[in-house]
């Protein structure tokens, strides 16, 4: 069933699909000081692909000298052949280049908005993937792809679907910029506070002066090991391991401030937690904090380059002996506090965006 309006019509018969080539790399003057772009199907990435993202070009004798072809604007490439993930995955190229042998190209008629029919491929990504020419071949062929069908909206409305889409796809783009600048940003708040090379101001408006103490983790808190939940009745207590949130239980194991770290596969993710909860034997947990502030110990756990203290060659382990031998350098409570509620505003604006 389609709209009203609606049709279904393969990709041949909106467009002429064709495909790309290679110009032969022993001849050097194909490729040398060359000025067309050349894709290949690593770049073509279910992405709108930008001049920026092409660093291979080739020169006009390259192109003319081989089954090479220059692509306009609005041209969908998709991969027919590729490692992983790529094969079927389409590119919409807002510049003129070329492609190689291993990319289809879909050049559409007059009068049909190219990038809809990009649109409606991402959404087709999988069952591309499952076509192949025949048992045993996973690659796709020309002629796989011009069968492949696509709604054909009226112009007017295809315009306006791609359009609603790309302004969708500009509010991603830009939000995504603003949790890189914001991670970045709390970082180097990171690298300043936590080392005491910026002091920040008091609850008097005076700077915190004073010497940092050096302590090793286990002098200034206990670290607890997790436990099996497999006898436990569903509940609403969360259970945690080294990857995350798991499930709910009846019943808790911790309640409290704690930090977290795991002991065994994912050791480089830290958690914050808080109130009740219950933690497997990957995830170890903190308890007792002398001296300390759970949440100014968080924003140091997040520091330390847990990796490097893992003790097996294959599945990333921890011991508990491990970290409690690891130095941190601790100011005041005071100034922990101070520096804990900074740092975790930066948490939130972060989490907020994502």
């Amino acid at each position: 069933m389609v709209p009203d309006g609606w049709k279904f019509e393969t990709l041949n018969d909106v467009g002429k699909v064709t495909s790309g080539g290679t110009p032969s790399k022993a001849n050097l003057t194909y490729w040398e000081n060359g000025a067309i772009p050349w894709v290949r199907t690593t770049e073509v990435q279910n992405c709108i692909i930008s001049a920026n993202d092409v660093h291979i070009f080739i020169t006009e004798l390259g192109l003319k000298n081989s089954s090479a072809k220059l692509f306009p604007v609005g041209t969908i490439l998709l991969a027919m052949i590729g490692q992983g993930k790529t094969r079927g995955q389409v590119a919409l190229l807002n510049f003129e280049a070329c492609t190689n042998q291993n990319c289809a190209a879909i050049i559409f008629k007059d009068g049909l908005n190219s990038e809809f029919f990009f649109n409606y491929l991402l959404t087709q990504y999988e069952n591309i993937r499952n076509l192949s020419n025949s048992a045993g071949q996973s690659n796709l062929s020309g002629k796989l792809i011009k069968s492949i069908q696509v709604p054909v909206p009226p112009l007017q409305e295809q315009q306006k679907i791609a359009k609603i889409l790309s302004t969708w796809d500009k509010a991603i783009s830009t939000t995504e910029r603003l949790i890189d600048n914001s991670k970045q940003q709390k970082k180097a708040l990171m690298q300043q506070l936590l080392t005491g090379k910026k002091r920040l101001l008091g609850e008097g408006g005076e700077r915190f002066v004073g010497e940092w103490e050096t302590v090793m983790i286990g002098n200034i808190l206990l670290i607890g090991g997790g436990k099996d939940y497999k006898h436990l009745d569903s509940g609403d207590i969360p259970v945690y391991g080294s990857g995350g949130h798991m499930l709910n239980v009846s019943e808790y194991l911790h309640d409290g401030e704690s930090v977290c770290i795991g002991r065994k596969g994912t050791i480089d993710q830290p958690m914050y937690l808080t109130g009740k909860f219950w933690t497997v034997d990957t995830l170890f947990y903190t308890h007792s904090f002398t001296n300390s502030l759970p949440q100014f110990i968080y924003q140091c756990f997040l520091t330390v380059r847990w990796r490097k203290y893992s003790e097996a060659s294959g599945v990333p382990s921890l011991s508990k002996s491990i970290i409690e031998k690891i130095k941190i350098k601790l100011p005041s409570l005071v100034e922990q506090k101070t520096i804990a509620a900074v740092l975790t505003n930066a948490d939130k604006e972060i989490e907020l965006l994502e």
